[in-house]
């Protein structure tokens, strides 16, 4: 690999971390802060997936990444609904299996859409 190509990377790497970090700070979904700055969704979250090793931690995420929620208890159970970093939605309806939503939770969680 050439000097010219490593300082490439270098730069490319150092782009795409401050628009991560950008995107972190704007508040908007994945998919309105890429249409807002013309950046391809598909290489937000490339970039994002390889650099999250090496990216410090937002510093609003002091809190803790789950909470327990209690519910009260009522004859008309309704559905809890968890709005995601990624802007999306997921509904959780009265007698969902607890082993499948830790694990779905846990997924979205390695995805870093939570």
């Amino acid at each position: 690999m050439s000097m010219k190509e490593k300082s490439s990377g270098i730069e490319q790497r150092q782009f795409w971390q401050m628009v991560i970090e950008a995107h972190q700070e704007s508040g908007l979904s994945v998919a309105a802060f890429c249409k807002k700055e013309g950046i391809s969704e598909a290489a937000y979250y490339y970039w994002r997936r390889k650099l999250a090793g090496g990216m410090p931690k937002s510093k609003e995420k002091s809190s803790p990444e789950f909470l327990e929620v209690v519910l009260p208890k009522s004859n008309n159970a309704m559905a809890l609904e968890l709005v995601l970093v990624s802007g999306n939605t997921l509904r959780i309806n009265p007698g969902a299996d607890n082993k499948i939503l830790s694990r779905v939770l846990s997924a979205l969680r390695q995805a870093g859409l939570c």
